[in-house]
């Protein structure tokens, strides 16, 4: 199970992720706009319509005048979660030394400052989570509009971060960057891990990464597949206001205001006949 678990579920995982994203993105560019939606107030140009879906992203901007303690919540979640995945991409990568190659601190400080930053963003994660499961619970309004589903995405999230945060906190329980960074690469390359790499030996690192994965396969069918959504949807929404043209596209419209086909002249005869 272990070697399934590191060795052949890796690339199934990112098979369904790569597969099933671009699927669901697929369908939302396919999806036929006829008239300009743009909401009002929005930006006049496309400048201002890129800024204003970047402040929407980063600061959650419509969601802090809708609800303030949500707001609070989820945005402390997906900045740390955002730190996170950014500090497992650096750390593992530079090996905990991304700090000392920018030059601010020596080598040893670069990964005593690595490894302090990503136990504190867990910490932060795992409590915004556990604070917006509390109000799925608590707060009879949000409760009785909760899925099952919306539970279920709060509580993968919650073992994830908890096995990480023990892998962290319990050091034999933990692994260095080092044996990560070798078996990613054998991955990448496609070599077989082998039974003497130290991530064979590490059952909270096998857990961990068995929870992303399931998530990982989950995620292109679920609902936390709002990001890129948010994206497409602000855009719809904020993008420049454009006067369309008069009718439906492909549809000439007659003096008595009845759509007809090309084919025929707007006194319901047919164009070939005169």
């Amino acid at each position: 199970m272990t070697y399934f678990i590191l060795q052949i579920l890796p690339y199934i995982s990112v098979a369904v992720l790569t597969i099933g994203l671009l699927y669901r993105m697929g369908r939302w560019a396919s999806g036929r706009i006829v008239h300009n939606i743009t909401l009002t107030p929005a930006p006049t140009t496309q400048t201002g319509a890129v800024l204003d879906i970047a402040t929407e992203a980063i600061l959650f901007k419509s969601l802090y005048k809708a609800d303030k303690g949500l707001w609070s919540g989820a945005w402390i979640m997906h900045m740390s979660l955002f730190a996170i995945l950014g500090g497992h991409v650096m750390g593992i990568g530079l090996l905990g030394l991304q700090f000392y190659y920018i030059g601010l601190t020596s080598a040893q400080t670069s990964v005593m400052l690595s490894n302090m930053l990503g136990t504190s963003m867990g910490v932060v994660v795992l409590l915004g989570l556990l604070y917006l499961l509390y109000r799925r619970m608590a707060i009879n309004e949000v409760k009785q509009i909760s899925a099952p589903s919306d539970y279920a995405h709060l509580l993968m999230l919650i073992a994830i971060v908890t096995v990480g945060n023990l892998m962290r906190f319990v050091p034999e329980w933990g692994i260095p960057y080092e044996p990560v960074r070798d078996y990613v690469a054998n991955l990448i390359t496609l070599t077989p891990v082998t039974a003497d790499m130290e991530v064979m030996h590490k059952p909270m690192f096998v857990l961990h990464l068995l929870l992303v994965q399931i998530l990982m396969i989950y995620l292109p069918f679920s609902k936390l597949l709002h990001i890129p959504g948010m994206f497409a949807h602000r855009w719809i929404i904020n993008r420049p206001y454009v006067e369309p043209a008069p009718g439906l596209p492909g549809v000439a419209v007659g003096g008595s205001g009845h759509a007809v086909s090309g084919d025929q002249s707007a006194s319901g005869g047919c164009n070939k006949c005169h």
